[in-house]
């Protein structure tokens, strides 16, 4: 009898305006909560119920998937930060692009925007206006903001001014001093507004958060504010407002394909070479996804290793940093991470120190044969095979790569996925609703896009034994992912999506799709990691032969264990023999001009 209980999701594909008829049949009061009870019967969202309440011994709830350490663990980070300090300054200087330089093409990277800078060769003033120029180009070309939505140019023009003084003076303010960095449009940032992606949600900070306010201090230019599928809860970037971002890979261009979502805007930025670090959020692999379609590197830290609380699902999310290559996710995820001050319940000082000692000291024998030798990494091979040919393919060759390199491949099981995933579907639909209810009956709610309006409709469906069974489930998912990682594994892999980036079709332009089997397939990797809070990273391993699109892996790891993740990801840059391919769309900041070529 097979452990792997996945299904493919019941639903037909909906766009047009038969979906918008839906949407609005939806949030009638009979009519529509039959429709929705149908769905949730055709799915066996009632046998996550059962599971919950027949567990013996029986399952206590949990609701913030937070790791609590052990004595052992806590001395275990206490020396492993003892032994490899983190040092800010080293770790940007580390040349991290060995046989880079010689491929045909690469990303630039942080460290080649502050070396230039440092000798002369640009300013940030000069990146600044040539960013400015590359997103009003593109805008005025699409004839929509689908890529970036906000940007204050004096005030981006004012900090480029700052930083190429201080470059002058040699007086810089810190590692990233005027590197360009894009923000999802949910993360609040002071001197710009929370939209989630909506006509009428016009949310201001007062302050900074934390990890943005370590950035700021280390002298980033911030650019301004980019495109995401609309409240969040999407995964293909569609905005009926602004527009949809189309992927920059893809062979042929009369093709369109979607970014994946629902950190759209800047996983584009990032493929495209706009900038080299945006940053995402994700609560249901809203980082990952999107990444992992456009083939950038994309963290989903530990549950609050980067402190951001959320109205939004305030359980399930997680801000990352999406880059182009590891070494640059390693450097903002150094600046980022830590504890807060202000976070609710101060539940990110429940973590421990912050080190990255599995990736620094092993970077002399990176790309050697011995390189992840003592390193066990789990596989669940029909888990892994659900997936497109080509994915299964260029998944299996990067596990022999790893093996090849010293790694020790362990079989495992992860029991009740689909239990899992019912719960993850409960807790994100109705956390997102929960925050969404004072638009539910108004009339703003009929300005969001028919899939909006659907999913926001289930979320609002769910009963207090349904989303109660969903936090015992995650109390399941939780103790099972410990025991993996304490006893048999170091790392689980998977493939960071079942297929490369899906097409964005022309009757899905005006008003959207609805189409839960591509979503549910999208998000078929990326679950357990929001559910359980433990951190998972993306980074492509090849590219389709016939459309070009990027194949991602995935690998996640122990709470507090993002160390292990970059060593693994470095490690792979030996599976892409070719290296990354330059996209379709390419912005080439720091080249002739940087012309949009």
């Amino acid at each position: 009898m097979t452990l792997y209980n996945l299904k493919a999701v019941k639903s037909p594909r909906l766009c047009g305006r038969l979906l918008d008829l839906l949407s609005r049949i939806i949030g009638l009061p009979i009519i529509g909560r039959w429709i929705v009870e149908l769905i949730k019967r055709r799915n066996h969202v009632d046998e996550m119920v059962r599971f919950a309440t027949s567990s013996h011994p029986p399952l206590l709830p949990l609701y913030y998937p937070i790791h609590e350490m052990t004595a052992e663990e806590g001395a275990m980070h206490r020396r492993m930060a003892e032994e490899c300090p983190l040092d800010l300054q080293e770790l940007t200087s580390v040349e991290h692009s060995k046989g880079a330089r010689q491929q045909e093409f690469r990303h630039w990277t942080i460290l080649d925007y502050t070396s230039r800078y440092m000798n002369g060769t640009t300013t940030p003033s000069q990146v600044a206006d040539r960013i400015i120029d590359a997103i009003n180009n593109m805008n005025d070309k699409n004839k929509n903001l689908s890529v970036v939505t906000q940007m204050n140019v004096d005030q981006l023009r004012s900090q480029a001014a700052d930083s190429t003084k201080r470059y002058r003076d040699g007086n810089t303010m810190g590692v990233l001093d005027g590197v360009p960095i894009l923000v999802k449009d949910e993360i609040p940032l002071v001197g710009f507004i929370v939209t989630r992606g909506t006509s009428f949600i016009s949310d201001t900070a007062e302050s900074d958060i934390f990890p943005i306010l370590k950035l700021k201090q280390q002298g980033v230019l911030v650019v301004g504010k980019t495109n995401q599928h609309e409240v969040g809860i999407g995964t293909t970037g569609f905005n009926m407002l602004h527009g949809t971002p189309i992927n920059p890979y893809g062979k042929d261009g009369r093709i369109r394909y979607y970014t994946g979502g629902s950190s759209s805007g800047s996983a584009a930025a990032v493929a495209m070479g706009l900038v080299p670090l945006a940053l995402g959020g994700d609560g249901g692999g809203s980082i990952r996804i999107p990444s992992g379609l456009c083939g950038c590197v994309g963290l989903k830290p530990t549950f609050k290793r980067i402190a951001m609380d959320t109205a939004s699902g305030s359980s399930v999310f997680h801000m990352g940093p999406m880059t182009s290559n590891v070494h640059d996710a390693a450097v903002a995820y150094a600046i980022m991470a830590g504890e807060a001050d202000n976070d609710h319940r101060h539940q990110s000082q429940k973590q421990p120190p912050l080190h990255l000692h599995a990736y620094m000291t092993n970077i002399e024998e990176s790309g050697g044969s011995d390189s992840l030798k003592g390193l066990r990494i789990g596989i669940f091979e029909e888990y892994i095979k659900d997936a497109d040919a080509n994915v299964v393919d260029a998944t299996i060759k990067a596990i022999k790569y790893y093996q090849s390199r010293g790694a020790e491949i362990v079989q495992i099981v992860l029991p009740h996925l689909r239990e899992i995933h019912h719960a993850h579907g409960v807790t994100i639909t109705a956390e997102s609703y929960s925050h969404m209810e004072r638009h539910y009956h108004s009339k703003q709610f009929a300005e969001l896009s028919p899939e909006t309006r659907v999913n926001l409709s289930i979320g609002a469906s769910w009963s207090s034994s349904e989303f109660l069974a969903a936090q015992k489930v995650r109390s399941w998912a939780m103790n099972h992912v410990e025991d993996l990682f304490e006893n048999k594994v170091d790392v689980i892999l998977t493939p960071a999506t079942p297929c490369c980036a899906p097409r964005l079709r022309e009757d899905a332009m005006s008003h959207g799709e609805s189409n839960l089997v591509q979503t549910s397939a999208l998000m078929r990797y990326v679950i357990l990691g929001n559910l359980t809070g433990i951190p998972a990273m993306v980074f492509p391993i090849a590219y389709d032969e016939e459309t070009l699109l990027p194949i991602s892996l995935q690998v996640q790891a122990a709470h507090w264990r993002e160390d292990l993740l970059f060593r693994v990801a470095r490690e792979s840059r030996g599976i892409l023999k070719g290296g990354v391919a330059k996209p379709a769309a390419y912005v080439d900041v720091l080249g002739a001009g940087g012309d949009d070529k």
